[in-house]
């Protein structure tokens, strides 16, 4: 009745929006466009250009074929990105409109590279549009190449980018590894071209991540690991030691523990048995349920809107003893937040209403806001939670 996802058009934009100067265009109704990209605008701070074909009713019946291909060379004469993804919307893929026909019909005038997507949104939700973009990515652009020289990995299945991969950019940059692409957030088409360079690859999505790893390890040799992220002290740590492990990097660890040591054993010792409600995707979800315990704080409920492969065994690897909600409508979700009374709400906008309703104030863990990753984000996000806690105490 109350959905807690969306749709596979929805995925299928945020996926293209994070490419460097690559522009998303739904061949359908202009809503499409205006609520998705007004929607992620207003979750990331930053515009994020949609372009529509603006179908009308008469397109609908008749079809627009003429109309997609015209959208196609002015999107490329106009804004001269190097890559157009065109995607059908419900409207498109009810009527069967042949969008890859069209797209290969107007190859030939146009500078900019072009993808295909399929993408009515009743076809599926935003995990199978992240996922069918990397892959349609990854099979049409990516080159066989050699490894880079210096040790490398790619991150696959992180869209949001800002502080928390900024951070883990640097980080690893300082460990001497470099980041050879990142699928899709601030990649650009030369990146994905050359994504059959890293050493490794590293799955940031636990349902649309899988997937594009195991066909590079199958068409490239390449081997991917997909957990954990590095959200949390013990995250981090495991985080940066795979990947080390793997490179053969010989890198004292001890130094970056030890320099927030002081204030993680702070933060436990002023959080313990703080009651928190999680509602997150199935990854970070995993990722803040170790963070949030291993400060001796009280996961009440974690509540995810899919799961993917491995996120129960991941979840299970955390000692969590709670409830867990996995695609639960949000009056299904609101009642279990009743029940299980957190003190703290960490998630996304959305969860608004519920930190209202229950006073319980919300932390925003999911749009790039603030610095979450990384021992540096440990101490970030638990500082916001004491503080939240301290506010809700007065």
């Amino acid at each position: 009745m109350e959905p807690v996802s969306t749709c596979k058009l929805f995925g299928a934009v945020r996926a293209v929006s994070g490419i460097c100067n690559a522009v998303p265009l739904i061949h359908g109704p202009r809503g499409c466009a205006y609520h998705i990209g007004y929607l992620l605008t207003a979750r990331g701070g930053k515009r994020i250009r949609v372009l529509s074909t603006e179908l009308t009713e008469s397109d609908v019946v008749f079809g627009a074929a003429d109309k997609l291909k015209k959208a196609i060379i002015d999107a490329d004469r106009t804004l001269k990105p190097e890559l157009i993804a065109v995607m059908s919307s419900c409207a498109t893929s009810i009527i069967g409109e042949d969008i890859g026909r069209a797209a290969e019909e107007v190859k030939g005038e146009i500078d900019s590279k072009i993808i295909t997507i399929s993408a009515g949104g009743f076809e599926s939700n935003q995990g199978e549009g992240y996922l069918e973009v990397m892959m349609t990515l990854i099979e049409s652009i990516a080159a066989d190449a050699k490894p880079s020289d210096e040790p490398s990995i790619n991150i696959i299945g992180e869209f949001r980018g800002g502080p928390d991969l900024n951070h883990i950019v640097d980080t690893l940059g300082r460990m001497g590894v470099s980041v050879n692409c990142v699928l899709t957030s601030g990649s650009t088409v030369g990146d994905i071209e050359g994504i059959a360079s890293a050493h490794l690859n590293y799955s940031f999505c636990d349902v649309s991540g899988i997937g594009p790893c195991r066909f590079l390890e199958e068409e490239f040799g390449i081997p991917f690991i997909h957990h954990p992220i590095p959200l949390g002290f013990s995250n981090t740590l495991r985080f940066y030691e795979v990947i080390l492990e793997h490179l053969s990097i010989d890198y004292t660890l001890q130094d970056e523990v030890s320099e927030y040591a002081e204030e993680r054993d702070r933060l436990r010792s002023e959080l313990e048995g703080v009651r928190v409600g999680i509602v997150s995707g199935p990854t970070r979800a995993v990722a803040l349920a170790g963070f949030v315990t291993e400060l001796g704080m009280k996961p009440a409920v974690v509540a995810m809107d899919m799961i993917g492969e491995y996120t129960l065994e991941n979840l299970s690897g955390t000692g969590l003893r709670s409830e867990v909600l996995v695609g639960a409508d949000l009056s299904e979700l609101e009642d279990a937040l009743i029940r299980n009374e957190p003190e703290v709400i960490l998630g996304g906008v959305a969860e608004t209403r519920f930190s209202e309703s229950l006073g319980a104030p919300l932390i925003d863990v999911m749009h790039g806001y603030a610095l979450t990753a990384g021992f540096r984000g440990a101490c970030v996000t638990g500082g916001r939670v004491l503080e939240a806690v301290r506010s809700r105490s007065y």
